[in-house]
């Protein structure tokens, strides 16, 4: 599809909309495993004056970006469904005004 300078490859975008379940899948195991090495390292900064002084300042910002690492995958997701979704729109398109300019069969 191409109009004044615009082109659109309906076909590409499409193909590389596939692309985003892997990258949103990898981005969900990387997340886990993030996840769970915390976990596992528990408070490791200790309950001295020092530890508690570290965790004051820097524990519920660690908690906040885990969240929102957390929300990459579904994130990487909806850009897929929503390139998916352009993709299909502007091949309907190109169908549809490929089918008005052809000449009437009959």
């Amino acid at each position: 599809m191409t109009a004044d300078g615009f082109r659109s490859d309906h076909q590409r975008l499409a193909e590389h909309a596939g692309e985003f379940t892997g990258l949103a899948s990898r981005a969900g195991d990387i997340t886990g495993e993030l996840r769970r090495a915390l976990e596992q390292a528990g408070d490791c900064w200790g309950s001295d004056a020092v530890g508690r002084s570290f965790a004051a300042s820097h524990v519920r910002a660690a908690t906040e970006t885990l969240g929102r690492v957390g929300g990459l995958s579904d994130g990487l997701g909806d850009v897929g469904q929503r390139f998916a979704a352009t993709a299909e729109t502007y091949r309907q398109v190109d169908e549809d005004n490929a089918a008005a300019l052809r000449p009437n069969e009959g």
